[in-house]
């Protein structure tokens, strides 16, 4: 009987630090990597869509895509190790905004709406005429595939998706997050090293995040940014349940610090060799591409 075929599968919500990890996981897996994406940007990739993509490439064992949701496929002959990280819910938000704002016109009308808007009009918009992107989107996201705004039995789902999931971890705290999916994954791809260089960082980003809460809170008004919060009441609790989650598989690991320290040398090295160095390089060794037993 054929071995299971064993593949990651990435699920990059926006503004998740999902161009880092996918930037580590291309490093990586080379040519056995690939980035599926609908043509449109309102589209969703079905789990059969998905299974067919990889069926007819072979090759490929670990995979990121915006437009693909949670619950990961269930397939014979496949196993598949789903990836999710979240993010502070008001953070993420205030950096969407910050990323239409920087980026060139597109397709889609937030995109416009950002540029025309200040903080506080464009999130009005938003609660008014996008909900689903600002009301616990990321529970939605999980639970729901974005279809509705969620409630409590939406994050209860959500949160028992997180416990099952793979890889699990908050950008806050990034480090652990990979260090422990490094440490995870290598059983099934021998030699995985998923120190990275930061991609994709919008403005504000390099500082702290109380800082960062304090300057949108500003932007936003007061009464503005207590309701975001409260909207997102759920997102709060699913972004909770990943960091425990997280923290529990650390702690699990054997020399769960050392392991850590190890890997934030890597990080430092690997940025200090080059700040562009998951655009432009490709490691020689892809031994682990062959599951070890």
């Amino acid at each position: 009987m054929a071995a299971d075929r064993h593949v990651v599968i990435h699920y990059h919500i926006f503004k998740n630090a999902g161009s880092t990890l996918s930037a580590a996981l291309e490093r990586n897996f080379g040519p056995t990597f690939a980035s599926f994406d609908a043509k449109q940007f309102n589209q969703q990739i079905s789990n059969p869509e998905l299974l067919a993509y990889l069926r007819q490439r072979p090759h490929i064992l670990a995979l990121t895509s915006h437009h693909s949701r949670p619950p990961k496929p269930a397939a014979d002959g496949f196993v598949f190790h789903d990836v999710l990280v979240f993010r502070h819910p008001v953070d993420r938000i205030r950096s969407m905004y910050d990323f239409y704002r920087d980026s060139l016109l597109t397709d889609d009308p937030l995109t416009t709406e950002a540029k025309r808007l200040d903080a506080r009009g464009f999130f009005e918009l938003l609660i008014a005429e996008f909900p689903h992107l600002v009301i616990s989107s990321q529970v939605n996201y999980t639970a729901n595939q974005g279809g509705k705004i969620p409630d409590e039995a939406d994050c209860e789902r959500a949160c028992a998706m997180v416990r099952a999931a793979a890889v699990v971890g908050v950008t806050d705290q990034f480090d652990t997050c990979m260090a422990t999916a490094e440490h995870r994954l290598r059983e099934f791809f021998a030699g995985l090293d998923l120190s990275y260089v930061s991609e994709n960082v919008t403005r504000g980003k390099r500082k702290s995040l109380p800082e960062r809460l304090r300057d949108f809170e500003k932007q936003c008004g007061p009464k503005l940014y207590q309701a975001l919060l409260a909207l997102n009441a759920l997102d709060f609790k699913l972004v909770d349940a990943a960091r425990n989650e997280s923290a529990a598989r650390f702690r699990q690991m054997p020399a769960c610090e050392a392991y850590l320290r190890q890997f934030k040398e890597r990080v430092q090295k690997r940025k200090a060799k080059s700040p562009f160095a998951f655009s432009i390089e490709h490691p020689g060794d892809f031994s682990f591409f062959t599951r070890t037993e």
